[in-house]
């Protein structure tokens, strides 16, 4: 049986400000190939690793664009609700997004965590398991999030993420869950989104941990102005074979990221960073983003997690009202 897996497409209408092509007209382009490959590559069912949307309520008419083009292919998407899909990073809220309207429709097949999905395949049985995002998904008790049991009569389980998962240590301030703290789990496959630079496919005592990487690329860090996008393919026979294809489609970095602005973001990142860590010493805070302001509050001040998520509920729904209101403030095709 044969998989395609990618994540991270972010599809919305405006165009990101380090961004000197079209970004919509790129991502459609981007996913066109991509169900191309499906086609061409015989592909059983496509997974995404989440992200699909930017925001939780893009403009319907950007929506059906994506869904005319869906619609032209027949293989099965499935796929988990990353933290941009959803309000409030909750995931009890995507039912009311446009994710859960393309679920609804059966367009794409949202994974729900704890339930098993299970393809036959000649002799073999393949186990399909998701998680989406949600607050502290990679906080104290994220072991959970990743871990997986394999039916008794599976041949191989596959287990999709949309969380920080890391082949090493990344910054302070930072939740991230490690591949060494989760190599006993018994998915034969965990494949995960949310950090776009993504990571090479990892093997560890015959287990595969895969991040391609964010099919966009929405800044001009260094990493992603070297950084190519890329899908992989997942073939399971008797054992496990995984290749990844380079997107034709997509222009080096330099083309499309605005190069001028790149050392300068570089300088700025230096000095962000040092600024970050002063706030850390000093315990104080200067930010625009709500939820890193409660995050941060929450770690200086010990506050319980049932206090922040019912924090980041309540903004959710705020942020879920105003957008009902005011759509018209955030358009969403060019």
């Amino acid at each position: 049986m044969r998989f395609l897996f990618f994540t991270d497409t972010h599809i919305k209408g405006t165009n990101p400000q380090n961004r000197k092509d079209n970004f919509l007209e790129t991502v459609q382009k981007k996913i066109k190939e991509v169900l191309d490959i499906a086609v061409e590559e015989k592909v059983d069912i496509i997974l995404h690793g989440g992200d699909i949307f930017d925001r939780p309520d893009v403009s319907p008419s950007l929506v059906r664009e994506f869904v005319v083009l869906l619609n032209k292919y027949s293989i099965p998407i499935y796929a988990v609700a990353g933290n941009h899909d959803i309000y409030g990073q909750n995931p009890i809220t995507v039912n009311r997004t446009m994710l859960g309207l393309l679920d609804g429709m059966g367009i794409i097949k949202l994974i729900q965590p704890g339930k098993r999905i299970f393809f036959e395949d000649g002799p073999r049985k393949i186990q399909l398991t998701g998680q989406h995002y949600y607050y502290g998904i990679d906080g104290e008790n994220k072991r959970q999030n990743y871990m997986v049991e394999k039916n008794l009569d599976a041949s191989f389980a596959i287990h999709m993420v949309h969380g920080m998962l890391l082949e090493k240590p990344f910054f302070e301030g930072m939740s991230y869950t490690l591949i060494e703290e989760i190599t006993d789990t018994q998915a034969d496959i965990t494949l995960s989104g949310h950090y776009h630079a993504g990571f090479n496919t990892k093997i560890i005592d015959g287990k595969y941990f895969i991040n391609p990487g964010s099919l966009v690329r929405i800044n001009n860090s260094i990493n992603e102005l070297l950084r190519m996008p890329k899908i992989i393919i997942i073939d399971i026979n008797e054992h496990i074979s995984i290749s990844e294809k380079y997107l034709n489609c997509a222009l080096p970095g330099e083309e499309v990221l605005d190069r001028s602005k790149v050392e300068a973001l570089a300088f700025r990142e230096k000095k962000l960073a040092e600024f970050v860590q002063g706030i850390y010493s000093t315990g104080q805070y200067n930010t625009i983003n709500i939820t890193r302001i409660i995050e941060e509050i929450s770690r200086q001040q010990n506050i319980r997690d049932d206090v922040v998520k019912e924090a980041l509920y309540r903004i959710g729904a705020a942020q879920e009202a105003l957008s009902q209101n005011d759509n018209e403030n955030y358009p969403e095709v060019n």
